[in-house]
């Protein structure tokens, strides 16, 4: 299940880590919530790592986060495409990264396309096969802005929601 998924501990813990990787994971968590919709969703792995260590095995996840530091602030760059196995691949980056609220989002964005595009009993590797990374890729773009910074978004959040 998507919400079965390998983390390192990430910067909380860790030294080596560029961004924190369970407060991430939490938050997946928090985003996919319903066991039926997880079920329908069938055979996906999700990964983190909190930097290029990779302890959470990212690289080889249908779906890989990364932690990485831009500026003293954390992003987080997203892989597609990984698995493991006899037929093991490293996932593919889809673009620039996003900052840590994003992320949940842009996971769901990911998620959309393989539902929506999906054969009977297809996996979401299967799927990313036979279509392409650029679906994916542009979902999980759509309506960002990505000269934005993660402070500049946190701030305004803080507004929002005071």
């Amino acid at each position: 299940l998507l919400t079965d998924m390998i983390c390192c501990p990430g910067g909380d813990p860790c030294s080596l880590a560029n961004a924190r990787s369970i407060p991430i994971a939490a938050a997946v968590n928090e985003k996919f919530d319903d066991l039926d919709y997880l079920y329908d969703i069938g055979d996906l792995s999700l990964n983190i790592s909190g930097c290029m260590n990779s302890c959470g095995h990212h690289h080889v996840a249908n779906i890989g986060i990364l932690g990485v530091d831009k500026n003293d602030e954390e992003w987080y760059q997203i892989t597609i495409g990984g698995q493991q196995g006899n037929a093991a691949t490293i996932g593919k980056v889809i673009g620039p990264s996003f900052y840590a609220m994003e992320v949940p989002e842009v996971i769901e964005a990911l998620i959309d396309v393989y539902v929506e595009q999906r054969t009977a009993s297809e996996r979401f590797i299967d799927t990313l096969q036979r279509i392409g990374i650029e679906p994916f890729k542009t979902r999980a773009y759509a309506g960002r802005d990505r000269r934005r910074t993660a402070k500049v978004e946190h701030r305004e959040t803080e507004v929002v929601s005071a």
